[in-house]
């Protein structure tokens, strides 16, 4: 199987896994939606779990390094400067990356708290270590940060507009740097 056939079934079942859950998504519907044969599904991720894993486990670590690529060794000038391209790039990871993300975050099962709680702790680390106050929890203000880009981006995923979402993201920033000072 070449790249390019393995690609179009990730797609086609993150698509699937997201609008249907894990149980509604059948592997003979994930095959047609990409265009293979449901043999060529098994015979390049064996059942229908380990596609799921793949999908999660691949999207997890593109948003982490997404995040990394941003944050690691670059120095801010001020609290402010941080906040801003953190949550930034949080909403548009996110975005990029919503319906894994939603998967992840709505996973009845307990199998991606780890990597999920993993991605929320080095979250927490970036705070502490570029607004280093101490009135400051960074694990709640991680989770603060996710849980606000969560519901932007559930609203906008579902098309609804009840309200301007760069200004809403712009105030949020706004609010979290008085937070800190």
């Amino acid at each position: 199987m070449t790249g390019e056939t393995e690609q179009k079934i990730l797609e086609a079942a993150l698509n699937l896994f997201a609008e249907k859950g894990y149980t509604g998504a059948t592997t003979r519907v994930i095959a047609e939606e990409a265009g293979v044969s449901e043999l060529t599904l098994f015979r390049k991720f064996k059942t229908k779990k380990n596609l799921f894993d793949t999908i999660i486990s691949q999207n997890l670590e593109k948003m982490k390094k997404d995040l990394e690529s941003i944050l690691i060794n670059k120095k801010f000038n001020s609290n402010g400067e941080f906040l801003e391209t953190f949550i930034r790039n949080y909403v548009e990871s996110v975005e990029e990356n919503f319906e894994v993300f939603f998967l992840v975050i709505n996973d009845g099962t307990g199998e991606f708290e780890q990597s999920l709680s993993e991605f929320f702790r080095e979250s927490a680390e970036y705070i502490e270590k570029n607004i280093g106050n101490s009135n400051i929890d960074p694990e709640a203000f991680a989770l603060t940060i996710a849980g606000f880009t969560y519901i932007i981006c559930i609203e906008k995923h579902k098309g609804r507009t009840i309200f301007n979402q760069e200004e809403v993201i712009e105030n949020f920033i706004n609010n979290s740097i008085k937070c800190v000072q």
